[in-house]
């Protein structure tokens, strides 16, 4: 795990690359009470699920004040997809019912007038709305600068190593991300989360942060790695599952190698003769 300090500077410059990558997307826009409902629903569930399960829900129900006079199975039967469903129903209208009964409207435009901390307590009060939840209304509803972790950023900065794998992610991951930047570093590590850093057999070859990673530079031994840092090179030793291979490898190859599944770990070597580097 890197100190905090350097996390930031790693933070900094994987949202530089991701800019670059990606450009600084924008999310659909929805109206607040619309993002708490599709959170809810993208809870423990797919992207794809979530999408489904809210179009029904919303074809079945136009209005949310439809939803609040339905019964608890209706909106199960209308959000099947998303799995969980009748859980699910039963949060989402304990939270309409909650937010009439405290505010006496079906709206969340309320929240425009609180502080950003009060908003996001208000929040968290809701049955189920925990910080990823709060965080996505706060930034995308009210554009309040707030990170939300989903299972994409939580994954991918604990492979980056600047978060433990223990601890509440929200709490460590705030003060570390570059100002201002919250919402496009946000979706753009949910980009190379589904598209390269996924949860099983990452396509780490196809990343472009393999130098900033742990996950990644644990291949290689402490030698290894200082030289990398220094931008020198060196014969390496290539350990893989069917031997061991020599090599000097620039820079850029050497990423490669070290982003490579096949290959288990990667060592400094010693002074080698031309007819040792392979």
């Amino acid at each position: 795990m890197l100190a905090s300090m350097d996390a930031r500077v790693t933070l900094a410059e994987v949202d530089r690359r991701l800019a670059d990558l990606y450009g600084d997307p924008q999310p659909e826009q929805h109206e607040p009470l619309d993002l708490l409902v599709r959170t809810i629903l993208s809870q423990n569930t797919s992207d794809r699920n979530r999408d489904r399960a809210y179009a029904s829900l919303r074809a079945r129900f136009p209005t949310w004040e439809d939803v609040l006079g339905a019964t608890p199975q209706e909106i199960a039967d209308a959000i099947q997809g998303a799995g969980l469903h009748k859980q699910r129903a039963e949060r989402i209208l304990s939270v309409l019912q909650l937010i009439v009964q405290k505010q006496g409207a079906l709206s969340l435009d309320f929240l425009r007038n609180l502080t950003p901390e009060e908003a996001e307590q208000w929040l968290l009060s809701l049955p189920g709305v925990g910080k990823k939840t709060a965080y996505i209304v706060l930034l995308m509803g009210y554009a309040i600068p707030r990170f939300p972790v989903d299972t994409h950023v939580a994954r991918v900065t604990q492979r980056l190593g600047v978060r433990p794998a223990s601890g509440e992610p929200h709490a460590v991951l705030a003060p570390l991300i570059p100002q201002g930047r919250q919402l496009p570093l946000h979706l753009n590590l949910i980009n190379l989360g589904r598209q390269v850093c996924v949860a099983r057999r990452p396509r780490c070859p196809q990343c472009p942060l393999p130098d900033l990673c742990d996950y990644v530079m644990a291949k290689a031994d402490p030698r290894l790695r200082a030289n990398l840092r220094a931008g020198e090179t060196s014969a390496v030793l290539v350990r893989r599952g069917d031997g061991v291979q020599t090599m000097r490898p620039d820079r850029e190859e050497l990423l490669a190698i070290l982003s490579d599944p096949m290959v288990h770990s990667v060592e400094a070597s010693g002074t080698l003769s031309t007819k040792e580097v392979a």
